[in-house]
């Protein structure tokens, strides 16, 4: 979007919103009253942003006899409130006095709802915005800095241009118009200062083409928007922008390395390599020397992203040297997965000549979106300006359409290779696991004792140093940038992060909360944090680990407390989380080396559908004991205060918590602690 055009919107929403302080009720709660025709349980639960907005309430209800529902929600500012009855969830919107009154068709899924009352016609908005809209799912592979950032200002455009002409059509309220312009807004900067980081996930490498000018986007949006609070990504570009400037003021003061001349030379901030290896890790406990460090940190750079061989055992392939390294070159720059080895298209009715005219603009846009909606009649693509848009209506399901991730010799151009050869390396690459510190970097010039090696592994493969350091360093910066209620609600939301980090990060959490509670005047924010140490106290080692009963795989009860007398690594995992299913390799290691002890693999799945559970564990091999809970807002995630996955807990043989752990990729260290608590 041009800035012209930017203005000239925002002028319009902002115009609309004038006498909001007015005309916007004093009240503090939302009703929501409503019908189910059809229902698929007779129990609705409303989650929702408390008044504190650190986290998720939720409010649950059971249908009467005539299927209808009533709550009331404690709210101070608009926001949506997500309804799940059954296997469906839809969105609502809310805000200070409104009674807004609901009808839905079969349940919350994928049916059509109607509504009337106050807020009706955000609402109505809200149904339309969600199902043309979605998600924006870019391929950051290749993905030039210019082509990207038409991208996302393409997207915010077209969402201003909605609501501007719905806007027409239904009478908005002020507060929503508020609410839709921050959640555009925050979008397109948290996508915008994302990319970046982002890039280099995706390549391996950081993008050294950077326009001088792209971080002049920050001029143009608040860091401090009390409006924004409660959006779904306002939290998330506070994050990101603060970690950013932390990198500048730690590049200006010569700890981080700049990309190309310094910015004084080039008049502009210079974007950022990653952190050196000691930057992200504390060292200090190795007593290595300066020098070494350097060295370290030197080797780290040079290295760049895991070689294949790295990854895999290549000799075992029966290949030669030469072919090893041949396969290496190869690997460095393997291809974009074409869009039609990813999801199954034939569902379009799209020929073979269709479909390689769709991969094409795949592999130029390296972006793509799915829509569903009640009127989309029968799947079809878009491919209106080279942009990839697929409808889907309801009775399909995106995720029905995903193929397994396309083999090794899928990706690379492997035909040199003899068909046995190939079928090893693709067995091989799946069961991968990333390289120790000591395998990626030639370490055999420091000079090292092997028992250092080995707690250099051990260090460079966790996170929590990392991870306590951003936080902690987070918290300061954002003291001094933001301001008024925003500042306390983002001071009060890194205390509460820091409580869940682990043991290790407690008491430097508690010493942040001691000094919150000193600046901080929102009564609010205190209750929650406090609410939050408590509950963190209840997770610390020694305590009892929660208890619980689900169901196996078999539908027969399996609880935690039957397997006293066993160490239990649990486990919290989803079919569609990622890093899930990337720790496998570890977590299947560690089962090797424990094998004969009295070890249980406890497996907690937060799957909603049960079918992509009972795949995806027999489509990976995943070993162990398998039970599922109703996602993120079933008992047994609050009850382990599980907001994000992977999340793991080691419970020793007397059912009492042993550690809370983010990764599996220290093996030793986790076989070590299990031996521990036998």
């Amino acid at each position: 979007m041009t800035n012209s055009s930017s203005r000239f919107l925002t002028a319009i929403l902002l115009a609309l919103s004038v006498g909001l302080a007015g005309a916007q009720s004093r009240s503090s709660v939302a009703v929501i009253t409503g019908e189910i025709r059809g229902p698929t349980s007779r129990d609705i639960a409303f989650s929702y942003q408390p008044p504190a907005a650190l986290g998720m309430a939720e409010e649950r209800v059971v249908l009467d006899s005539l299927n209808r529902f009533a709550c009331e929600l404690p709210v101070i500012r608009g926001g949506l409130v997500w309804a799940a009855g059954g296997q469906g969830r839809s969105a609502f919107f809310v805000e200070p006095g409104d009674s807004l009154h609901v009808i839905a068709e079969e349940g919350f899924a994928d049916s059509a709802v109607s509504f009337r009352g106050i807020g009706a016609d955000n609402n109505r908005f809200v149904v339309e915005w969600m199902a043309k809209f979605g998600q924006l799912r870019l391929d950051y592979e290749g993905l030039a800095a210019a082509d990207f950032k038409r991208q996302v200002d393409l997207w915010r455009q077209d969402q201003f241009e909605f609501l501007a002409a719905r806007g027409q059509q239904y009478s908005l309220s002020p507060g929503f118009i508020n609410y839709a312009t921050a959640a555009f807004n925050y979008e397109w900067a948290k996508l915008l200062i994302s990319y970046p980081t982002n890039y280099r996930f995706a390549n391996g490498h950081e993008n050294t083409d950077l326009p001088s000018q792209y971080y002049d986007f920050l001029a143009e949006i608040p860091l401090v928007d009390e409006q924004a609070i409660g959006t779904m990504d306002y939290h998330t570009f506070l994050v990101r922008t603060l970690d950013w400037e932390l990198q500048q003021r730690r590049e200006e003061a010569g700890l981080l390395r700049r990309i190309g001349p310094p910015a004084k030379e080039r008049g502009e901030l210079a974007a950022l390599r990653r952190p050196k290896l000691s930057e992200m890790y504390d060292l200090s406990a190795l007593e290595l020397s300066a020098e070494t460090v350097a060295q370290l940190d030197a080797l780290d750079e040079k290295a760049g992203r895991p070689k294949l061989s790295q990854l895999v055992d290549l000799s075992a392939v029966g290949l030669l040297v030469a072919a090893q390294a041949r396969l290496d070159s190869v690997y460095e720059n393997k291809r974009l997965a074409k869009l039609s080895q990813q999801y199954d298209l034939s569902v379009f009715g799209l020929s073979a000549a269709a479909q390689a005219r769709i991969d094409s603009l795949y592999a130029e846009s390296k972006s793509y979106s799915f829509f569903s909606a009640n009127e989309i009649e029968a799947a079809r693509v878009d491919t209106a300006d080279g942009a990839l848009t697929f409808y889907l209506p309801p009775a399909i399901k995106q995720s029905s359409l995903k193929k397994e991730p396309p083999k090794l010799s899928e990706k690379l151009d492997l035909s040199w290779l003899t068909q046995p050869a190939r079928a090893r390396l693709d067995s091989l690459y799946e069961r991968r696991q990333p390289p120790k510190l000591s395998e990626r970097l030639d370490l055999s010039g420091l000079g090292l004792a092997e028992q250092v090696q080995a707690q250099l592994d051990s260090v460079a493969t966790g996170t929590y140093t990392r991870r306590t350091w951003s936080f902690a360093r987070r918290y300061n910066l954002a003291k001094e940038k933001l301001a008024g209620r925003v500042r306390s609600w983002f001071l009060a939301g890194e205390i509460i992060r820091g409580f869940k980090l682990g043991s290790h990060a407690l008491a430097l959490a508690e010493r942040m909360w001691e000094d919150f509670q000193q600046l901080n005047p929102h009564p609010e924010y205190t209750a929650a944090v406090q609410a939050a140490l408590d509950k963190a106290l209840k997770l610390q080692p020694g305590q009892p680990a929660p208890a619980f009963t689900l169901h196996d795989l078999d539908g027969q009860p399996v609880s935690l407390s039957q397997f006293k007398g066993q160490v239990v690594l649990l486990d919290f995992w989803a079919s569609w989380c990622g890093p899930c299913i990337g720790d496998l390799p570890d977590l299947r290691l560690i089962a090797e080396k424990t094998a004969t002890w009295p070890v249980i693999f406890l497996n907690l799945s937060l799957d909603t559908d049960e079918a992509a559970w009972r795949e995806a564990i027999d489509q990976h091999a995943i070993q162990g004991v398998h039970v599922r809970a109703d996602g993120f807002d079933a008992e047994e995630a609050k009850a382990y205060q599980v907001n994000g996955i992977p999340a793991y807990y080691l419970v020793d043989s007397q059912g009492l918590i042993v550690e809370r752990l983010s990764t599996m990729s220290n093996t030793d260290e986790i076989v070590a602690m299990i031996e521990q608590s036998l």
